[in-house]
């Protein structure tokens, strides 16, 4: 595929679905399965406990719960190979097929997890079914956000696209609400041995009502990408991304480090830091996923609007080096003071400038590859940090936490991958800028950046 193609079809904007129904209708198709992978991942932490009691019932109850937490993290080993694999069908097949795909395999998943019988009913064939629905379940969620961002940056009007992208970290936040309040209301009404013996299956079964309305619409979405200007198959989307993309694909993966890191230690290990650091009430210490959630979902949409206002400043880069400046102060404020209020407040202006940063995340970095090959691109910059960096960072923190008793050290590795994404947001910013103008000068009209 010629330079000159993936140009002229990444400027095209007839594919694109006009009315606004449609549109909406779109929106709430692709972003369906991004809300059950964010829902499924809230219930299964709140019932952890329960899980390791059904699956591994001969293991004590520390073990129990550490097995839980293994099968869980499992499904972060085949992100990146789904990401990659399904990112790729998407660039050849269409965005279509492979949303469609995703959430029929996410859906999967999820039911092998809800229904199937403990350890004490089939024997080891319960974990290790277990274990095959987390690795579905990986496997989709790896191949989803790329179609997904993709898909949703494609058929937006101009103007709109930041907005458009933007749900997809606002259903994480609905995503993690939902989940919060099913996990609370179900474990207040049932007794804990009901719990443990079938009650932590109905938020999974719930969950389930996602999968067959997000099938249903997916199945009748407009496709976006050009059957024409598609690559026609793997060696040549490979040597398109080698010959003139590799450089932006490692920036760009470099730019989801420190974010992908804030997420895991800020949204969910700042649960256990709250109780066994800070000594607060467990209760309290439970709000950080209804803060992140709450806090994310109205910080998207905002920051989407914002970015459709004003697409190229500069300013789309200070919420990134706000984080490396805020993190340090927040912490040492919060161990100061070590009240319940105090801590929730850095928990949500730390998501709040976290997720400020999201268009440069879902409309900056995916603008900048081709149409050709821009779900492979957008899948392998997410799935490959959140794999190496989101499934070893609660790991990593308590490393730290074991070789020094200082109660600032989550914060330093916090610090350190964000200061290493300011620097890729930074360089990717005037790389693309410089490229720009290199362009208009030569007399090209050239727009990689946008669809």
């Amino acid at each position: 595929m010629s330079q000159e193609s993936i140009t002229v079809e990444a400027a095209s904007n007839s594919a694109r679905p006009k009315s606004r129904s449609s549109s909406k209708g779109s929106i709430i198709a692709v972003v369906a399965g991004n809300a059950l992978e964010f829902y499924d991942f809230t219930v299964y932490a709140f019932f952890a406990v329960f899980i390791g009691k059904a699956f591994f019932p001969s293991f004590s109850p520390a073990s129990q719960l550490i097995a839980s937490v293994a099968v869980f993290g499992v499904g972060f080993v085949a992100r990146p190979i789904g990401g990659i694999l399904i990112g790729a069908y998407a660039d050849r097949a269409g965005r279509k097929a492979a949303l469609t795909l995703t959430i029929g395999l996410m859906a999967v998943g999820t039911a092998i997890i809800a229904f199937t019988p403990s350890y004490q009913s089939i024997g080891l064939a319960a974990p290790v079914l277990v274990v095959i629905g987390r690795l579905l379940q990986g496997f989709s969620a790896g191949g989803e956000t790329g179609p997904a961002t993709t898909y949703l940056l494609e058929m937006a009007s101009d103007g709109r696209r930041g907005f458009y992208t933007s749900w997809q970290l606002a259903t994480q936040g609905i995503a993690a609400l939902l989940g919060g309040l099913v996990g609370y209301i179900v474990s207040s009404v049932l007794s804990e041995h009901a719990l443990a013996d079938w009650g932590w299956r109905i938020p999974f079964v719930l969950g389930l009502l996602i999968a067959p309305v997000g099938l249903y619409i997916r199945k009748r979405l407009h496709e976006t990408l050009d059957a024409e200007t598609a690559v026609k198959g793997t060696g040549e989307l490979v040597s398109t991304i080698v010959r003139g993309h590799l450089p932006d694909l490692f920036l760009s993966c470099c730019v989801l480090i420190g974010p992908t890191v804030t997420v895991y230690i800020v949204g969910h290990y700042m649960t256990t830091y709250g109780i066994r650091v800070l000594h607060l009430p467990t209760s309290t210490s439970m709000l950080v996923g209804l803060t992140t959630g709450a806090v994310g979902m109205v910080t998207a949409l905002v920051a989407g609007l914002l970015y459709d206002r004003f697409p190229r400043t500069k300013l789309i880069v200070v919420p990134q080096c706000l984080t490396v400046l805020a993190i340090l102060p927040m912490f040492a404020w919060v161990v100061a003071n070590g009240t319940g209020s105090v801590f929730l407040t850095m928990i949500a202006v730390l998501t709040f400038l976290r997720v400020l940063m999201a268009p440069f995340q879902l409309c900056f970095i995916p603008e900048i590859f081709p149409k050709a090959i821009r779900s492979t691109c957008v899948s392998i910059c997410y799935s490959v940090p959140t794999t190496i960096f989101g499934g070893s960072a609660q790991l990593v923190v308590a490393w730290i936490g074991s070789i020094t008793p200082n109660p600032m050290s989550p914060a330093w590795y916090v610090i350190a991958t964000n200061t290493v994404s300011l620097v890729a947001v930074i360089w990717l910013f005037v790389r693309q800028n410089r490229k720009g103008r290199a362009q208009r000068h030569s007399g090209i009209i050239d727009t990689p950046v946008r669809a």
